[in-house]
């Protein structure tokens, strides 16, 4: 048979300290989590960037984090490395993309047609938006 040991005083300290929140603290943890999981996990680019600007730039970004009883600079210190790579890894690949299309607009351009001097673009390949296309 095993001995039962009593836990130590320092193991359930965590959990004492998160038992004594009130409700609306939680609910503002929630909002700090929600903000930090969209900017780093959302695979939504808008979303991502205005999340990443929310906490970059944001006016009540200090104050939501004192709500949820932590301290803004410091948790804008921490985290703001990281939210300058994934912006700049999310704006890297929108502008690589962007760059590869106008590429492909570039090649299937047409000449001017004969007799004029009026170009005639050729967007045939273009894929067609119907009523149930949904852009994400």
């Amino acid at each position: 048979m095993a001995k039962y040991r009593a836990p130590l005083a320092n193991n359930d300290v965590i959990h004492l300290v998160e038992r004594n929140k009130e409700p609306e603290q939680n609910l503002w943890v929630a909002v700090l989590a929600k903000a930090f999981d969209d900017a780093f996990y959302c695979t939504d680019n808008r979303v991502a960037l205005e999340a990443l600007s929310w906490i970059k730039h944001g006016i009540d970004f200090n104050y939501v984090c004192h709500l949820a009883g932590r301290n803004g600079t410091y948790v804008k210190a921490k985290m703001l490395n990281k939210v300058i790579e994934r912006e700049a890894k999310i704006l890297g690949h929108k502008t690589k993309i962007k760059k590869e299309v106008e590429n492909i607009i570039s090649l299937k351009k047409r000449g001017p047609v004969p007799g004029t001097q009026k170009k005639v673009y050729d967007y045939k390949w273009l894929p067609k938006q119907t009523h149930d296309y949904v852009d994400r």
